[in-house]
């Protein structure tokens, strides 16, 4: 069940979806598309938001051996400040 503490991060996709999927709250991110009957969300709160938890999603996503280095994350968080602001 999700925090409702919602932050100011805007809504981008994150989850599969090739339109804004994924929800800040308190520093992680919920999919959007797993809202229960009562409202709230279920699905998600394990992964660091970019926008706002930045070094703890670049250690989230860090794996240098598969090419995951902390360069070409910065640039895909560059990418998202470009195109959903944050």
């Amino acid at each position: 069940m999700s925090n409702t503490n919602q932050t100011t991060c805007p809504s981008f996709p994150h989850f599969g979806a090739p339109y804004p999927d994924a929800q800040c709250n308190d520093g992680y991110l919920w999919d959007l598309d797993k809202v229960g009957d009562d409202g709230l969300l279920y699905g998600g709160g394990d992964d660091p938001c970019p926008f706002c938890n930045t070094e703890a999603y670049i250690e989230f996503y860090l794996d240098e051996v598969a090419g995951y280095t902390r360069e070409l994350i910065l640039s895909h968080i560059e990418k998202l400040r470009e195109r959903y602001g944050k």
